[in-house]
């Protein structure tokens, strides 16, 4: 979902066309409550899995999404018009200057997409799956088994917290360039 998420905010930012019919679509999507598409889940997937995937997916979709267009539509034009003078054709300028400049926005979406996955992970356990933590915390809670929450609790923050670290050494090895030009670089 986060690659389809990236290509789809890739192109709705560099085509204004695209941009303009999809937006109003992901943003009514993205303010329908994820909780709200449970039914609509269970119809279609069935118990199981499936619809705690679906649910995940969709809801890491849209962060992911809006921080991708954001990214390409903030680039700095005079970088785009420096390349296409020195002769980039439209690969050089995909690859060497728009998924550069979008980079922070989309490694930014990316952070926002993992920790809204994990709210729905416990959510979708909940919900639709008879296992993982999720499952454990509303078993525990409905027998008073407060030690079993909170170690469950915990559990889920701290497999967020070494999930958005891996995200962040990625970026920062996918965006050690841009280290000295930022108030969070290295002076």
């Amino acid at each position: 979902m986060i690659v389809l998420a990236g290509l789809l905010g890739l192109l709705s930012g560099l085509s204004r066309i695209l941009g303009r019919v999809c937006d109003p679509t992901f943003q009514v999507l993205r303010n329908i409550p994820v909780t709200a598409w449970v039914p609509l889940s269970l119809v279609f997937f069935g118990i199981g899995n499936s619809p705690a995937i679906f649910l995940i997916g969709l809801g890491a979709f849209f962060p992911a999404v809006v921080n991708t267009v954001h990214g390409v539509r903030q680039l700095d034009v005079t970088l785009y018009k420096a390349a296409r003078m020195m002769g980039a054709n439209e690969r050089e300028l995909l690859v060497r200057v728009i998924l550069p400049g979008a980079l922070p926005s989309v490694m930014t979406g990316l952070r926002l997409s993992m920790g809204i996955a994990w709210v729905l992970v416990v959510v979708a356990e909940i919900l639709a799956v008879r296992s993982g933590l999720g499952y454990l915390l509303n078993d525990a809670y409905q027998f008073y088994r407060n030690d079993v929450v909170i170690a469950a609790m915990l559990s889920i923050g701290v497999l967020g917290f070494l999930s958005d670290r891996l995200v962040v050494l990625v970026r920062d090895q996918l965006l050690s360039w841009n280290r000295m030009e930022t108030f969070g670089g290295e002076n």
